[in-house]
């Protein structure tokens, strides 16, 4: 679960990112972008925070009575990790809309769009061992008689929740733009995930890490 809303200013790493015949164009956002590979591909923290946002044709206003009223467009997505061999691995992914818009910025005239924060959580096992190894840190400091068994697993689980860290590695991101359970269009974005630091050492700050 995606925990820290953002509202970046758009400018945009246009030059990796594509729509698919013509349909959706998505695009990173700079603010968040570290360096880029001799190639030009994006490059993000593991730790920090990468932004899109995908926009498609306006969709027509309801004028007649019982019309049904425009809703925010929403994103779902699909992230394949690009392995050493060229293959792709299908691997988890979430996304956060923080906001829309129409015709301004980014978005051209005729088009709107949705604004979202993407996160490629790690592997079960990784989770795993972050949140023990934070919680070793933090209980370190408390008596044990002031936590149970029952506690301590609590406090695991939501470690684990909280957990913004990235999974390493180039990934290839299928976005797609919806309205309700209707897909409006799908674009595509690349980027690589490198490493910058561990949750178990950041903690769970009031503000995100970038």
């Amino acid at each position: 679960m995606l925990k820290y809303l953002f509202v970046v200013p758009f400018v945009l790493a246009s030059c990796v990112a594509f729509a698919r015949d013509g349909t959706a164009l998505c695009q990173l956002t700079e603010k968040y972008i570290l360096a880029r590979t001799p190639s030009g591909l994006p490059q993000f923290s593991n730790v920090g925070n990468i932004e899109i946002i995908c926009s498609v044709p306006e969709r027509p206003f309801p004028t007649k009575p019982g019309d049904k009223p425009l809703l925010g467009l929403k994103v779902a997505t699909k992230a394949y990790q690009i392995l050493a061999d060229g293959s792709e691995k299908l691997v988890p992914s979430e996304t956060n809309v923080t906001g829309g818009m129409s015709g301004f910025g980014p978005v051209s005239p005729g088009q709107e769009g949705a604004i979202f924060v993407l996160h490629i959580p790690l592997k079960a096992s990784e989770l795993d061992a972050e949140a023990k190894r934070l919680w070793e840190k933090i209980s370190a400091d408390l008596p044990p008689a002031s936590y149970t068994k029952e506690k301590q697993q609590q406090a695991l689980e939501r470690l684990r929740e909280f957990n913004y860290q990235h999974r390493l590695g180039r990934f290839r991101i299928e976005c797609r733009v919806m309205d309700g359970t209707q897909t409006l269009g799908v674009g595509i974005v690349q980027f690589e995930i490198v490493f910058k630091g561990r949750f178990s050492d950041l903690g769970v700050p009031l503000a995100p890490p970038v």
